[in-house]
């Protein structure tokens, strides 16, 4: 009996930390983020509005605007726009961007984004519309991305 309640309380434990009860887990499985080229040929295939989710590992507000945000528009941005995520702090990855090869972070900087997080919307052909710094909650957000 001690067994099965110890169990039982392993199995709670997981279930409230693992994030299965939020109401929001679907809605951010349901996000598809794209890589960044993936975007731009889909949108203009599509012709689409790209929304560019420019993130840092470090930042909370990031971490905020994904968990808390992105999944009360889910709705919203899965029907008008194509979906992509950039790590300003990751200089590795290159993206090829208007015939250039550039890093996450001189992509962030090319697309006008100083700080993070940041949104950047960009037309089907990849042009560049309008960002968006800085924390920016869901009833604040809605209005402009529609």
């Amino acid at each position: 009996m001690q067994k099965l309640s110890i169990l039982l309380a392993v199995l709670v434990a997981f279930i409230l930390f693992s994030g299965l009860n939020s109401p929001f887990a679907f809605a951010q499985e349901k996000l598809d983020w794209k890589s960044f080229e993936e975007a731009l040929s889909i949108a203009e295939s599509e012709d689409l509005p790209i929304f560019v989710d420019v993130w840092a590992p470090w930042c909370g507000w990031c971490r905020k605007m994904k968990r808390d945000v992105y999944p009360e528009l889910a709705d919203h941005l899965i029907d008008n726009y194509v979906l992509t995520r950039i790590n300003r702090d990751d200089n590795e990855t290159m993206h090829n961007y208007k015939g250039q090869k550039l890093s996450s972070l001189r992509l962030a900087q090319q697309l006008k984004i100083q700080s993070v997080p940041g949104i950047v919307l960009l037309n089907s052909k990849g042009e560049y519309a309008m960002h968006l710094s800085g924390f920016i909650e869901e009833k604040a957000l809605k209005p402009l991305l529609e």
